[in-house]
């Protein structure tokens, strides 16, 4: 297989300010050095922040966004436009969050404005009555009150769930995190358990969010656990608590 010297990047992973920067060579042409590469869909920088990726799927999502404000401009059903919401737009901002879930506040803030704008638009259209900016919890009451940011850690718990019940593979994730048998019956605990020495990494932010709901997530139940069921999950966990 010959590799296309044009297409091929050379990337150092490192947080260093200095760093050992060498010229690697292929058929005796240099390979361009870059501090960031698209795999996938995913913009992978050198220090793995992801602001270069967010910075793509934000300006890729608000023209969407903009586009479904101008054709549903005669729309008379609230429903669809959340179904081009969820399908043009908010699959973009979900697409490989269990990668890039490791962001700052503020790259995560950033993105969950795209669905604020989203909301307002749909707010002012089909609740005229209402004030969005005096009102803003009840307008989330009314259109949809769960955060990107609170989707994004089901999907990092779902991943996990996945893994244990063998639908999906990841040997460092299960590797790096077990299930957890209690001494005796206790009312919390909880279920998976990471390895101390990386309770740092991707695994561990993985086991937080299937922690939180702890025995009301039945992961070895017959049937498909799906995001939906997850959030469904610890909404239930968040009311009885």
């Amino acid at each position: 297989m010959k590799l296309n010297i044009a297409k091929t990047r050379v990337v150092s992973y490192t947080r260093k300010t200095n760093f050992l920067s060498y010229e690697y060579q292929l058929c005796h042409a240099i390979i361009t050095r870059t501090s960031s590469v698209k795999d996938l869909g995913v913009f992978f920088d050198s220090k793995l922040h992801f602001h270069t990726h967010v910075n793509y799927i934000f300006s890729e999502c608000i023209k969407l966004s903009g586009l479904i404000r101008s054709i549903t401009y005669r729309f008379s059903s609230l429903e669809s436009l959340y179904v081009l919401y969820f399908t043009l737009v908010r699959s973009n901002l979900e697409y490989a969050s269990v990668i890039w879930n490791s962001i700052t506040s503020t790259d995560a803030n950033k993105i969950q404005r795209i669905k604020q704008k989203f909301e307002s638009v749909c707010f002012y259209r089909f609740f005229p009555h209402i004030s969005y900016t005096c009102n803003y919890t009840d307008a989330l009451e009314k259109l949809s009150p769960q955060s990107l940011h609170k989707r994004r850690h089901h999907l990092d718990a779902l991943l996990l769930v996945q893994v244990f019940r063998g639908l999906k593979s990841c040997t460092s994730l299960s590797e790096n995190v077990s299930l957890c048998v209690p001494p005796s019956n206790l009312r919390d605990f909880s279920l998976f358990v990471v390895c101390p020495s990386n309770k740092h990494c991707s695994s561990a932010r993985y086991a937080y969010p299937a922690n939180s709901m702890g025995k009301d997530l039945d992961m070895f139940a017959i049937g498909t656990v799906s995001v939906n069921h997850i959030s469904h999950v610890n909404e239930q966990k968040f009311v009885v608590n």
